[in-house]
Order: structure tokens, then C-alpha cells, then sequence
């Protein structure tokens, strides 16, 4: 059998932290990789214009830099890169079969699941209706969008409350809905407390208004709020491909496994742990 018709010793699905992490690792250990991400390399973390926590960076990097140098890094080890989406995995007599959801198919002997978390939705009427028409997760890449105009953000966590003190550098006011007390560091709290055109109300969104665009929302209590975009932040679940976990010779990965703490620099060791772990079966597969 040809090498060109050997499958992959690994393939990571993801390209955020944790799978460019992961696949850098697999690479240099001289691994034969791919990366298989359906978007932009970088993730969500692409998208954040500076992350202050980055251990190397003492003045901060903007995520796309800090994604670019982990894709140069992985690439310089040799590893490749495909753009796709994975519709399927399933056990093979040799190796994992995966397939995309268009068509193609990829054969690993090991597979890392990068995939990443997806966030709650809002369960309040009007809000799945009105879903891209006002109503989102993030704003990172695109707070000046939002200039002068007023807007909500829906979570008491540190993503929303981040992400509310980032739109009040733009928006004219920014509401910050949480139900109980904000579950924030200490520097992100007094970031958002110096933002004066940051309003915070205890309670829990009853229903989202608008019909062809959100135009506000309504708040338990009955309170009635104006806003051009509601950004929901109320948390994360792991990816749907992590009960794959169990599975010899597949390994889940940063956002992906749930109950992390979703930073880039976890995520990125969580990639490189998972790696290992995918070196030290394939030595011991029999």
C-alpha cells in the first residue's frame, strides 16, 4: 500500500487554540496530520481584540495575531490544513472513518476533537425568531457596528460582562441583564463600573421584541427596554462530538470537553495535553 493511501496517524477537527496547540504537537513528534476546520483558523479567539492573559505577551496581543503565530508555528512543523466540516465519525477495522458534510471522507488512526463549545441559546419568545436579526452571541470583531446605538447583553459571567464593557466603548448605552450577581474578576468588574453608559438589571428576559429587526426587550417585572441587538452570553455546553470520548483513539479537546475555564491559554494546553495522550496510544495501540 502506498504512503498517499495510508490514513492519517492523526486528524484534529477544530483549528481554535486547542486544535492548533494539539495539531502543532502531533506534527513535530513527526506525526502524519491534518487539521480539519470548517471556518477561519484562529476560532473565536481570532475574533478578540486583545487578550491581556496570554503568558508571553506582558502588554497584551489582539487574537488575530496571537492565532496567526500558532498557525505559522503549526504550519512550520509540517502540519496540514482542510477546510470542512465534519458531518460523521465512525469505527473502522483500521482506523476512524470520517466524513464531511460534503461528501468527502478522511481515514485517522487517532482523531482529536477540537470542536469547541456552543453557547446557550435564549429561551424567551422571540428570541429563535429573531436570531441574526439583531439577536447573537458576540460582538468582538464588530462592536463599532453597534455606534450609538443602545444594546443588551444578556448573562452574568465573565464573557458578558467583557463583552459589555467592550460595546460601551461604542454603543450609546449598553444593558447588562443577569439574573443573580455577576460572576466576574475583580479587573473586569471595575472596568465595567468606569463605564458610565453600562446599566446592570437583576432579573430574566420574558420576551424579545421586534418583527423585522430586535427593537428591544421585555424583563420580568415587566420593565421595558430599547435595543437595536441583544448578545447572549449565558454559557456553554460541550460539543455535541464529545460523547465520542469514549472511543479508542479519540481524544476531546479545550472548549469541546466542558468545565473548563474558557481561556485561550487552557484551551491551548488542554490541545497539547490531548495530543499526548493520542502519542502515547498510538505507541500502545496493538
Amino acid at each position: 500500500m502506498s504512503r498517499a493511501a495510508l490514513p492519517w496517524e492523526a486528524v484534529v477537527v477544530g483549528g481554535g487554540p486547542a486544535g492548533l496547540a494539539a495539531g502543532l504537537q502531533l506534527s513535530r513528534a513527526g506525526l502524519r496530520t491534518v487539521l480539519l476546520e470548517r471556518g477561519a483558523l484562529g476560532g473565536q479567539a481570532r475574533r478578540l481584540s486583545v487578550i491581556e492573559n496570554a503568558p508571553g505577551w506582558p502588554g497584551g496581543v489582539s487574537g488575530p495575531r496571537l492565532m496567526s503565530a500558532y498557525v505559522r508555528q503549526a504550519r512550520a512543523w509540517g502540519l496540514k490544513t482542510v477546510r470542512g466540516e465534519l458531518a460523521g465519525l465512525a469505527p473502522g477495522v483500521r482506523a476512524q472513518r470520517l466524513t464531511l458534510t460534503d461528501g468527502r471522507r478522511l481515514s485517522a488512526l487517532s482523531v482529536v476533537l477540537a470542536t469547541g463549545a456552543r453557547f446557550k441559546p435564549l429561551k424567551a419568545p422571540g428570541a429563535e425568531r429573531l436570531w441574526g436579526r439583531g439577536v447573537q452571541h458576540a460582538a468582538f470583531d464588530a462592536a463599532g457596528a453597534w455606534r450609538g446605538r443602545a444594546v443588551a447583553v444578556i448573562g452574568g459571567g465573565e464573557a458578558a460582562v467583557h463583552q459589555a464593557a467592550h460595546l460601551a466603548r461604542s454603543a450609546r448605552v449598553v444593558t447588562l441583564v443577569a439574573r443573580g450577581p455577576l460572576k466576574a474578576h475583580r479587573l473586569l468588574l471595575a472596568r465595567l463600573a468606569a463605564r458610565p453608559n453600562v446599566a446592570v438589571r437583576r432579573g430574566r428576559v420574558l420576551r424579545v421584541e421586534g418583527r423585522g429587526r430586535v427593537t428591544g426587550l421585555v424583563l420580568s417585572g415587566g420593565e421595558r427596554l430599547k435595543a437595536s441587538a441583544v448578545f447572549v452570553l449565558i454559557g456553554a455546553r460541550a460539543s455535541a462530538w464529545a460523547r465520542f470520548a469514549s472511543r479508542p483513539g479519540v481524544f476531546v479537546a479545550g472548549d469541546a470537553r466542558g468545565g473548563l475555564e474558557r481561556q485561550v491559554a487552557v484551551a491551548a494546553g488542554d490541545g497539547m495535553a490531548a495530543a499526548m495522550r493520542a502519542m502515547r496510544w498510538l505507541r500502545e495501540r496493538p
